[in-house]
């Protein structure tokens, strides 16, 4: 792991001559060879090929204004006017520090950005990045002109080139590849475990865990000089991590294994078990477990719930805030006494008396096609 501790902020300003894409209306080209660049979060923000000239030379960054997804550009281009376009000033721009601070500018900003909010020029050039800065017998060389930092400190692109390559040359040479990751012993699932669906009844969220909302931080009030906890929002990606930030005075994170559930916008539902302490932003549940349970039985809950929200629940109209602590449901499997459901005098899950079968789901998942990986997915291990 890298060891960003003398890591040191460099204003993109200083090190990038940023200035905004061309937009050309659709009637103005065709289908060509010519990459055009958007603001879109895919395909390396290639929205299509076209067969205008390129009016922008390869080997930079661009970033798109809304959410500040950051590529590095090989080929020569064209973009809309909702690209930022970064021009190194003084140092030589290859593809691994292009990929490297790529990556750098996707994990601090991306999540601060979004259509009420977009990164345009003057934004842009407002970002301050962590980067190595270059040392000699342990102390920082100081660059007296301040090119790279009103401070003098300057990037140890050295140690970025070589570290890229030593990322790219293990990747190439390791044996747990992705190719790798798809075999599972499980190839087929084991049926011997049927559903039966009388043995299934309806379960409150609130009665199987302690319900209750998240720390609602506006991305805004985050910073990451010194960062400690996962910052976990409405997203349906990366686990809903969207930004790794400072401690918060006042704030206490949520412990790792506790869920979250995106309880509006359009990923409405998403819920994912986090494997590290975390913050969250607005409109995020919180699930924690009344009793211990595994990996496998949340992966299950968090997939019944995703289903249940496609099906009752929906973005803009019909939300969770006010159902997932009252009267959100799922089905799952009774645990069974002979051919009678077994009773809990307590009534823990259900105010009939149903209790959920942990076993069987436990049981029934690890059955599933590439259900051995899931532990290598998850920090947890129960």
């Amino acid at each position: 792991m890298l060891n960003t501790s003398k890591w040191k902020n460099f204003n993109l300003e200083k090190l990038f001559e940023i200035s905004a894409g061309i937009y050309h209306y659709s009637d103005e080209y065709d289908i060509g060879d010519t990459p055009y660049i958007s603001a879109s979060n895919e395909n390396n923000g290639i929205q299509q090929r076209i067969n205008l000239e390129p009016e922008f030379a390869g080997n930079c960054i661009v970033t798109g204004k809304v959410g500040c997804t950051t590529f590095y550009q090989s080929e020569d281009f064209c973009a809309t006017s909702d690209v930022n376009i970064f021009r190194p000033k003084n140092f030589e721009l290859n593809r691994k520090i292009g990929l490297f601070i790529t990556a750098i500018i996707n994990f601090s900003e991306n999540y601060k950005w979004n259509y009420g909010r977009q990164c345009r020029v003057g934004d842009s050039k407002k970002i301050n990045i962590k980067l190595p800065a270059k040392m000699l017998n342990n102390e920082y060389i100081i660059d007296p002109e301040k090119i790279f930092s009103s401070e003098g400190y300057i990037p140890d692109f050295d140690f970025i080139n070589e570290f890229m390559g030593n990322v790219e040359n293990a990747e190439r040479e390791s044996k747990s590849s992705i190719r790798d990751s798809l075999k599972t012993i499980n190839t087929s699932g084991d049926k011997s475990l049927g559903i039966i669906m009388e043995n299934w009844k309806d379960f409150y969220l609130h009665k199987l865990f302690k319900t209750r909302m998240g720390n609602g931080i506006d991305a805004v009030a985050t910073t990451n000089y010194n960062p400690k906890y996962n910052y976990v929002s409405r997203d349906s990606n990366g686990n809903g991590v969207v930004g790794f930030v400072d401690e918060i005075e006042g704030e206490d994170p949520f412990p790792a294994g506790t869920m979250s559930l995106a309880l509006g916008g359009s990923f409405l539902g998403s819920c994912f078990i986090q494997k590290e302490p975390f913050y969250t932003a607005q409109n995020v549940g919180i699930l924690q477990e009344k009793e211990p349970l595994s990996i496998y039985s949340k992966l299950f809950i968090t997939t019944l719930i995703r289903n249940e929200c496609k099906v009752k629940y929906q973005a803009f109209g019909r939300e969770l805030n006010s159902h997932f602590r009252k009267d959100f449901t799922i089905k799952l499997p009774i645990k069974m006494d002979g051919l009678k459901f077994a009773y809990d005098e307590n009534k823990t899950y259900s105010d009939d008396g149903y209790m959920p079968d942990w076993e069987w789901i436990e049981n029934y998942v690890k059955k599933l096609p590439y259900a051995d990986k899931l532990l290598n997915l998850t920090v947890l291990k129960r």
